[in-house]
């Protein structure tokens, strides 16, 4: 009898652990509509729209802490419309796999995230007013950089957040070494010999995620 009570108490131990365990992961499904630009081209303004759609997994570290990792497919680009100063026609559209790493605050309704992420890339397109550009200038096959996002759970297991991503490594050469002059300057020489390196995406995204 008391060999029962106790294999009962341990089996019952042992499914609380598991149940408060999977308690810490939540699984979300994400989409949402992108705007991005690359650094280089000549062309300012988040011009190049997307889509991006995934799913990631938040483990909860306490009240105030959790931590994301997520796998989604994400569109970018660049792009110039004709007008009335020029005639020119430019679209650059790339896409990728990417998994993002991050650190989560919670305040209320909010949640503040930061991290990295690492894309793939799947395929590029790149056209002018003359038609697809010919040779095409490849990108390389990752794209690694930074995120952080902003979001608001407005109703039980539905959060809006609005993210920003930039690349820390060059995701294409330059044709020419010098890309920017000095009078261009933002934040000092480290940030004139960084776009020297190459193009960089900078990316802006709207995201709906669904708690699971």
């Amino acid at each position: 009898m008391k060999r029962s009570l106790l294999l009962i108490l341990l089996f019952s131990c042992l499914i609380y652990s598991e149940n408060s365990s999977a308690q810490k992961f939540t699984l979300g499904i994400i989409g949402g509509t992108s705007s991005s630009q690359i650094s280089g081209d000549g062309f300012y303004g988040f011009a190049q729209f997307g889509l991006m759609a995934g799913a990631d997994v938040t483990y909860k570290i306490n009240d105030k802490w959790s931590a994301n990792f997520g796998l989604q497919f994400n569109q970018k680009g660049a792009r110039t419309y004709p007008s009335k100063k020029t005639s020119a026609v430019y679209r650059l559209h790339v896409n990728y796999i990417e998994a993002p790493l991050t650190l989560n605050y919670h305040i209320n309704s909010f949640r503040i995230n930061t991290g990295f992420y690492l894309g793939v890339k799947i395929n590029q397109k790149e056209r002018t007013s003359f038609g697809p550009v010919d040779p095409e200038r490849p990108f390389k096959t990752f794209d690694f950089g930074g995120q952080f996002s902003i979001g608001y759970q407005f109703i039980e297991q539905w959060e809006l957040a609005l993210r920003f991503q930039n690349s820390l490594a060059p995701v294409r050469n330059h044709k020419l070494t010098q890309a920017y002059s000095p009078a261009l300057f933002l934040f000092g020489d480290w940030h004139q010999n960084m776009l020297n390196k190459g193009q960089y995406f900078t990316h802006l995204s709207l995201i709906l995620r669904y708690t699971i």
